[in-house]
């Protein structure tokens, strides 16, 4: 991969992770989005979650398997994904309850977080390398 595509993965990286922070500590009551209406059975609230969430796979492989000069990184890029995934969804989760005193953590939050991790996670172990190896071959014509 080019230097401007890893500054450009780790820059993505950067700002999803600031947003999705932004988005989980912010206090939308003021806004008069109301998240706590039902569709097919399930709140509004958990798909914003899986939304929200659906492209940290994506985004942290290519951080981890292109930007990095740690081989370990390179390596196991799938599986620190995967964990790396889980245990921000956690935190988020946490520093609503700990952090925002109108907000707190929720476990079908949590669930729909990692339901969308583990999908992602999914998708790029079956479709990342090759789709990279697409990109590559575009840029180098």
């Amino acid at each position: 991969m080019v230097r401007g595509a890893k500054i450009l993965t780790k820059t993505l990286y950067i700002i999803y992770i600031g947003m999705v922070l932004f988005l989980c500590l912010y206090k939308f009551s003021s806004t008069g989005i109301d998240l706590g209406k039902y569709f097919l059975g399930i709140r509004l609230d958990r798909y914003v979650h899986f939304l929200m969430f659906l492209p940290y796979p994506p985004v942290t492989w290519l951080t981890f398997r292109f930007s990095s000069r740690f081989r370990f990184l390179s390596r196991y890029a799938i599986a620190l994904t995967l964990v790396s995934g889980l245990i921000f969804a956690g935190m988020t989760e946490l520093l609503q309850s700990w952090l925002t005193p109108t907000r707190q953590g929720d476990i079908l939050d949590f669930a729909a977080d990692s339901a969308a991790i583990i999908s992602g996670t999914a998708a790029v172990a079956f479709a990342g390398q090759p789709f990279v190896r697409l990109i590559d071959t575009l840029f180098k014509k």
